[in-house]
């Protein structure tokens, strides 16, 4: 879809999954060899891994779209930038019943702002 893309560089990437190895991927390390699996801890505290997707990430730097919006990882709220894109993941807390988003004001070539939303 991105190769038919007018103006790639001012396009929203709405992807589930969050870009590899980034703050938006961030999630607990399980140990799958039990049923069910276990978080994976070291000296007490927990391990955390990057989760996310290499092929999110390898066409947010191709095609460098101005925004991408990602879910997934919920427990990995945060936003970053890769290159020009700026990328946000608003996670969630369902067992708590907390639904988290995003408002973001955009204009012509750039993201104006952005605000992080609970309720």
């Amino acid at each position: 879809m991105a190769t038919k893309a007018e103006n790639i560089e001012n396009s929203v990437f709405n992807l589930h999954a969050p870009p590899i190895d980034t703050l938006l991927d961030t999630s607990f390390k399980l140990d799958n060899s039990v049923d069910p699996p276990k978080i994976v801890t070291q000296a007490g505290q927990p391990v955390t891994t990057g989760v996310g997707s290499s092929s999110v990430r390898e066409a947010i730097e191709k095609y460098r779209p101005l925004l991408g919006l990602h879910g997934h990882i919920h427990e990995s709220r945060g936003i970053t930038n890769l290159g020009r894109t700026l990328c946000i993941n608003p996670g969630s807390e369902y067992s708590e019943g907390i639904l988290r988003g995003v408002i973001v004001n955009l204009a012509k070539d750039k993201v104006l702002s952005y605000q992080l939303t609970s309720g």
